[in-house]
């Protein structure tokens, strides 16, 4: 299958997603399998969750955040660290051609980058981590839209 084609089987309901997705491909192969498109698309998000956790350490270290603020951002750095850790358990079994646990895995990442998201929403003073946030949320369900391709919603 073509990038594009894989693209706009997985995310043709969504603009944004559509965007990232050509975006995470377009330097990819033209034409795979869409496993590894999918593998593509979820170490991307593996190395975009570093670096949002990265930033957030940044900001813990910093010790400048308000105690509401530092919470969220304590949860945020937690849920990170799950999300991480269940899309480098795609990624293993995306290589091992092993399917059977993706879909599970997809959602708790998708639930957890989500779980962020939304928690730091209410605060004002973190504009450019809700939209970091925001923009990993994004990309992990363009993984997770690419990934059902092959194992189905």
């Amino acid at each position: 299958m073509k990038w594009d084609d894989a693209c706009l089987r997985s995310c043709r309901a969504n603009a944004r997603w559509l965007q990232l997705c050509r975006q995470a491909l377009e330097r990819g192969p033209e034409t795979a399998e869409v496993s590894v498109y999918a593998l593509l698309v979820t170490m991307l998000a593996k190395v975009e969750y570093e670096d949002t956790m990265d930033r957030m350490d940044q900001m813990l270290r910093a010790g400048k955040l308000p105690a509401d603020e530092k919470a969220a951002v304590d949860l945020c750095r937690e849920k990170y660290g799950e999300a991480h850790g269940l899309m480098a358990g795609v990624t293993d079994q995306l290589f091992a051609c092993d399917f059977s646990r993706d879909g599970q895995e997809y959602a708790g990442a998708h639930a957890a980058v989500g779980a962020c998201r939304d928690g730091l929403r209410s605060f004002q003073g973190l504009p450019s981590l809700v939209a970091k946030v925001s923009t990993d949320h994004d990309l992990t369900t363009v993984s997770s839209l690419l990934g059902a391709l092959i194992v189905g919603k």
